[in-house]
């Protein structure tokens, strides 16, 4: 093993104040000072395709997963069994987004995508808002591309969409 040489020094000059930002305020900005986006508070387009998009990833990784699963289990031809597994896929789906909208308000792809309804949905509005974002799913967020962002969520849940990423939820 090489022993160390006093040729060259080891020492590091640490300038004062190198972990303090410059120009910094210590005021807060206050939340009526804020520049906020008109459109943010209803949730973007984008974000909404975007959860249809990640409910119709959620449902599709859940049908490849059986498939997969069939497959490890030693079944021959997995692929005969695609409508099954999609089916199942799609009872999954439904059952875990009923429990994502009563106790997060929102669907697997809506809380993928950083949005969820901004007050609870009501129990007897669940059913519509799943059938809604399970259409709006299999026509890869075509609705939500015409009208208003999430019209057709908003109107099958009855409260609007906030981006829940940005909102503290």
């Amino acid at each position: 093993m090489r022993e160390p040489t006093d040729d060259h020094d080891t020492s590091i000059e640490v300038p004062e104040g190198w972990d303090q930002l410059e120009g910094t305020d210590d005021e807060p900005i206050s939340e009526d000072d804020a520049v906020v986006d008109p459109g943010y508070r209803n949730g973007s387009t984008i974000a909404v395709i975007a959860a249809s998009w990640g409910d119709l990833a959620v449902v599709l990784a859940v049908c490849a997963a059986v498939l997969i699963a069939l497959k490890v289990a030693g079944y021959g031809a997995p692929f005969a069994a695609v409508w099954w597994a999609l089916a199942l896929a799609v009872v999954w789906w439904l059952v875990a987004a009923a429990v994502l909208l009563a106790v997060r308000q929102g669907t697997p792809g809506m809380l993928l995508a950083g949005v969820q309804f901004a007050d609870p949905v009501p129990p007897d509005r669940i059913a519509p808002v799943l059938v809604t974002a399970l259409v709006t799913g299999v026509t890869l967020g075509l609705p939500a591309a015409v009208g208003p962002p999430g019209w057709a969520l908003t109107a099958a849940a009855g409260t609007r969409i906030t981006a829940a990423a940005h909102d503290g939820s």
